[in-house]
């Protein structure tokens, strides 16, 4: 009886080698493809450049925004069941510039913009972007309600940018050094990063630096290997983000400019949305878009006002240098970057320098 069983045993396993070696080959799993939304479900795909988390520079602006629209699909009975946001951060699909281009094309609904990135559609926002231009950001708003910005803001729209609301500056962006720099002309032939905008080069080109445009990304390393002498950047951006005191750890307390940021969505999307016309009783348009929208709620930029001062003390506790400030070199900072800007102007219908006058 054993031997019978032996035998059966055998003939089993003979069988199934032969149907294995019959079955057609395995292929390699295709990715895992994300699904696609529910039938009637409302896609919104926000793309950043940088992280929300640990926050920093634009995450301190922006995040409470995110979080809002994050509620609204939740708890909001318009929203809920009708709207699914999907975030990617860390330039997962784009980097912030690039982010533009795929927003105005369609390829994403919502990401954040500013006057540096809005410049590769209209020329006219490099003058916003231009250090020594604009004052401070009670200047800029009025600015953006002047006649030739709002045409300028439509035709941005008419392009496929629609801005939703900007959130205000991230307080005074400064000059780091890898040394220490006394005065304005210590940054002399130094290698300076810059994230972007035409008028920003011009102005470090004219205080003597060689300003060089790189990705976030990159910085740290550029740092660490000596490609670069120095950056710009805002005080939280400097400390919770690039952790300068470890590589960069001195600033020039000479504000260049306040980089302004704006929250923004595809205008073709934007404009498919449900209305019910009536801001007393929104449906996901008029909660989007709008006097009574909820990004028109929240206001960051008072918070970096006070925030800013707190950070600069921050600085100092870690040891970091902050070069004694002198009413006379700011000056001489204000008046060679505005010079810097003569060509900028020149290039640009008058009426949009009148416009930024009528306002100052």
């Amino acid at each position: 009886m054993r031997k019978v069983l032996l035998i059966l045993m055998s003939v089993l396993l003979l069988a199934g080698i032969t149907i294995a070696g019959c079955a057609a080959p395995t292929e390699e799993a295709a990715p895992t493809e994300e699904a696609a939304p529910q039938e009637g479900v409302i896609e919104c795909i926000w793309s950043s450049g940088g992280p929300s988390y640990p926050e920093a520079g634009e995450g301190f602006g922006i995040n409470p925004y995110i979080h809002y629209l994050q509620a609204c699909t939740e708890l909001n009975p318009a929203f809920k069941g009708r709207f699914e946001l999907k975030l990617y951060e860390n330039g997962i699909l784009y980097n912030q510039n690039d982010a533009q281009t795929a927003l105005a094309s369609g390829a994403i609904q919502m990401t954040y913009g500013g006057c540096q990135y809005f410049e590769q559609f209209q020329p006219e926002w490099k003058l916003l972007s231009a250090p020594g231009v604009i004052g401070n950001y009670e200047h800029f708003r009025r600015v953006m309600e002047t006649e030739p910005y709002k045409d300028l803001t439509a035709d941005l729209a008419s392009k496929g940018t629609t801005i939703l609301k900007w959130t205000g500056g991230l307080g005074p962006v400064y000059i780091y050094t890898t040394k220490p720099c006394e005065n304005i002309a210590d940054i002399k032939g130094l290698k300076i990063r810059y994230f972007g905008g035409e008028g920003v080069g011009k102005a470090l080109a004219a205080l003597g630096a060689t300003p060089i445009f790189m990705p976030y990304t990159e910085v740290v390393t550029a740092l660490q290997t000596h490609q670069i002498d120095g950056m710009i950047t805002d005080l939280s951006g400097a400390l919770f983000f690039f952790e300068l005191p470890r590589y960069c750890p001195n600033i020039l307390p000479y504000e260049l400019f306040e980089e302004k940021n704006a929250i923004t969505a595809n205008t073709e999307w934007l404009q498919s949305l449900p209305s019910s016309g009536d801001i007393a009783r929104p449906d996901i348009y008029e909660y989007l878009q709008g006097p009574t929208s909820i990004f028109n709620r929240i206001e960051t930029y008072p918070f970096f006002y006070e925030f800013n001062g707190m950070l600069l003390g921050l600085w100092k506790q870690n040891g970091c240098y902050v070069a004694p400030y002198d009413e006379a070199q700011a000056k001489t900072l204000r008046e060679t970057v505005i010079k810097a800007q003569e060509e900028l102007i020149g290039g640009i219908n008058p009426k949009y320098i009148k416009a930024i006058e009528s306002v100052r």
